[in-house]
């Protein structure tokens, strides 16, 4: 990707398990990074607050549409019903994003008059590790 190029959403593709699998009928993702922010404020500090960075975490949402037979969803399935950590692989733009989490949130909504949906919030257990594709 060149230098300057803007990335298009669409572009975008959350894959889970090893060895990676997409999840079917992606409609959009976000990944969150935070970090808890301590306060060292004391008296020397000249009126003024000061803060030193602490723990990190990140967590992955994702919204699909439920897709028949679908690997990735199967995948996501079997780590929420077993409790267990699942691999996270997310491209953007020459960019890798990769880490272990757990499923904490997996609802399905069926409404009516629309397509059924599943949306899921992974919870990162351990460094999001970020590598860069060398051109």
């Amino acid at each position: 990707m060149a230098t300057g190029q803007k990335i298009a959403g669409v572009d975008i593709i959350v894959k889970v398990g090893s060895p990676s699998i997409a999840i079917g009928g992606q409609s959009g993702c976000t990944i969150n990074r935070s970090m808890n922010v301590i306060e060292t404020t004391d008296k020397t500090s000249n009126g003024w607050v000061t803060k030193i960075g602490g723990i990190k975490e990140w967590s992955t949402e994702l919204d699909s549409f439920m897709v028949i037979g679908d690997a990735g969803y199967k995948a996501l399935s079997d780590a929420f019903k077993n409790r267990t950590e699942i691999d996270v692989e997310v491209a953007i733009g020459g960019i890798t994003f990769k880490g272990k989490a757990l499923l904490s949130d997996f609802p399905i909504e069926a409404p009516q008059d629309d397509a059924v949906t599943f949306t899921i919030t992974l919870e990162g257990t351990g460094e999001l590790v970020e590598t860069t594709e060398v051109a």
